[in-house]
């Protein structure tokens, strides 16, 4: 997806620059964090498989200087008690074995994968993985909790209009020990956001750190898989490195890779339109690192975290969001959460994600307040941004003309000079100066609104609020249009629009005439496999520009005509004519 963006946009840039200046006249670390002196060390010759933390054998935790408490290792539990969690958001299933959990539908997203069990839901968990999961570390000794049974306060829990919050309570003892971990996840009705909390009892007053696995990756819930795998990706954000992601695609199986740029204030696993991501508490440690174990399934890849547990501290604390990459939402949960999905590449992001929050705030203020479609939402933007860049679309038309009243003169200065190329560029730039013209001057204006063009391929390739969305006949406006017919119609009016804007013009240069021609050609059959929402916005933004641009087209005909009617030595005839006159008495 992301090439055919690139290629449409060095092609819309070709087009700016090629008939404004080419073609004249133009138309308009990971290892555990130290925790307060305590020496945490995380093996990373451990395969870490996805879900499953590494298990270490005989472990042993030290209490202090004079007594170890050993941990037998003790065979893993297969089978355990799953406690399900309700609301009208999500169904979440845990498992008492290792406080994992195992199953994670989102009630009010449809699922378009074809699934053994018919399940019509989007599930964030693939079928055999777990996520959490933690493993202890201190004083250098590491113990996995992954397999082993842990104790829970709860069966069910249902979460109503009328409940606050609640929250279910997982413990597990070490065997011939006074030593107990104990996990809290706490859940709200109206929010994907969990809170995670957990502590180690009998340890005593030192530092130690917990790990915990993302999973092995999303699934995929979408009719087109191969384009959400390929945004499959593992996403940290850390005040050294700033927002950084992996795609899966690019781990090969079996590598092991430590993610640079920590800590981390979030970790996340993503894909098109959904997220897990754990977050760490405004007021505790960031996540210590994070390591990434390339997977032998197709699109897998293990992930283990680390979160340093500094001593004298009641615990360990963090969030996890498991839901859908709602721009609103994931705004309100902070810590730039929102930027999971990076919009465009890089260099460009300072310019496209200021953009992208307001294009969101205004596409989503339509659609609430007015209760509008998102089709009609769209339509109505496209409309609205048109009238908005008038200014600037007229602004460039007139430094055109203005380019135009000078070509005659050009035309003599490059029959005079051509075989002086440098005295020709000096003579052309003096020409500008007399003239006061800037031939940039009609490129420039034109290339403002390039930042929301850039913005809004981004924005309408990745938005969940389209996903599912159907208008008219197009069955989903976040798919390509099945019948082809707003593609269709995007390069007639691109056609239309060349075709008006090339009037008054030299009507002789082949160049243009190729272009008005051959590029709506190539736009259509590149926009045909955009996504219907995308091709819906650019056809009425074109539709919506037809008047204005028959409006311009008069004008520049008007200014020609009056050229017409002039010497093409840019109005000086008169002065000449008067001082005949004058020398002839």
């Amino acid at each position: 997806m992301e090439k055919r963006v690139v290629l449409a946009v060095v092609l819309t840039v070709a087009v700016i620059f090629l008939t404004n200046v080419l073609f004249p006249p133009p138309p308009a670390p990971i290892g555990v964090e130290p925790a307060e002196s305590d020496s945490l060390v995380l093996d990373t010759r451990v395969e870490s498989g996805a879900g499953e933390l590494p298990e270490v054998s005989e472990p042993s935790l030290t209490v202090d200087s004079s007594e170890a408490v050993r941990l037998p290792g003790a065979a893993p539990t297969i089978e355990g008690d799953t406690i399900v969690v309700r609301s009208d958001l999500y169904e979440l299933r845990f498992s008492t074995v290792g406080a994992t959990l195992i199953s994670a539908r989102l009630l009010e997203y449809e699922s378009y994968s074809v699934r053994a069990n018919g399940d019509d839901r989007v599930q964030l968990v693939r079928p055999g993985d777990r996520l959490f999961g933690y493993r202890v570390a201190a004083g250098g000794d590491t113990a996995s909790l992954g397999d082993h049974l842990f104790t829970s306060d709860r069966r069910e829990i249902t979460l109503g209009d009328q409940t606050e919050s609640d929250s279910l309570r997982l413990s597990y003892e070490f065997p011939g020990s006074a030593i107990r971990f104990v996990v809290v996840y706490r859940f709200r009705p109206d929010s994907y956001l969990v809170e995670v909390s957990g502590r180690l009892e009998g340890l005593g007053d030192q530092g130690w750190a917990v790990l915990t696995s993302l999973g092995k990756g999303l699934p995929t819930n979408e009719k087109d898989s191969d384009e959400d795998f390929n945004q499959l990706a593992i996403v940290t954000n850390g005040p050294a490195g700033g927002i950084e992601s992996v795609q899966f695609a690019k781990i090969a199986p079996g590598e092991v890779r430590t993610t640079a740029g920590g800590p981390f204030e979030w970790v996340a696993v993503k894909n098109k339109y959904f997220l897990v991501a754990f977050m760490a508490a405004e007021e505790g440690p960031l996540f210590g690192g994070l390591i990434v174990t390339g997977g032998h399934e197709e699109h897998t890849a293990g992930t283990l975290t680390s979160l340093p547990v500094p001593a004298g501290s009641a615990g360990f604390q963090f969030n996890a969001y498991i839901g859908p990459q709602e721009y609103s939402r994931l705004e309100a949960v902070g810590q730039d959460l929102e930027a999971v999905n990076p919009y465009g590449w890089k260099w460009l992001r300072p310019i496209i994600r200021p953009l992208v929050g307001i294009v969101m705030l205004v596409l989503g203020w339509m659609h609430e307040t007015l209760n509008l479609a998102y089709g009609w939402v769209l339509i109505l933007f496209g409309v609205m941004m048109r009238v908005v860049l008038f200014p600037l679309y007229q602004k460039s038309m007139r430094a055109q003309m203005a380019q135009m009243q000078v070509q005659p003169l050009m035309k003599e200065l490059q029959e005079k000079y051509k075989d002086e190329p440098q005295k020709l560029q000096t003579e052309m730039m003096k020409l500008y100066k007399e003239h006061g013209v800037n031939p940039l001057a009609g490129c420039l204006p034109m290339m403002v609104p390039m930042p929301i063009l850039f913005t809004l391929f981004f924005v309408f390739q990745g938005t969940i609020e389209f996903r599912g969305v159907p208008f008219l006949w197009l069955p989903d406006l976040s798919l390509k249009d099945p019948y082809y017919i707003i593609p269709l119609l995007m390069g007639v009016s691109m056609f239309l629009l060349s075709w008006i804007g090339q009037r008054g013009m030299d009507q002789n240069n082949p160049q243009m005439k190729m272009m008005v021609y051959v590029l709506p050609v190539v736009f259509t059959v590149m926009f045909a496999s955009f996504p219907s929402g995308l091709n819906l916005y650019y056809t009425t933004s074109n539709i919506a520009s037809l008047p204005q641009q028959l409006y311009l087209s008069k004008e520049r005909q008007a200014a020609r005509s009056r050229m017409a009617t002039s010497r093409p030595d840019g109005g000086k005839g008169k002065k000449k004519s008067g001082r005949s006159k004058r020398d002839g008495n």
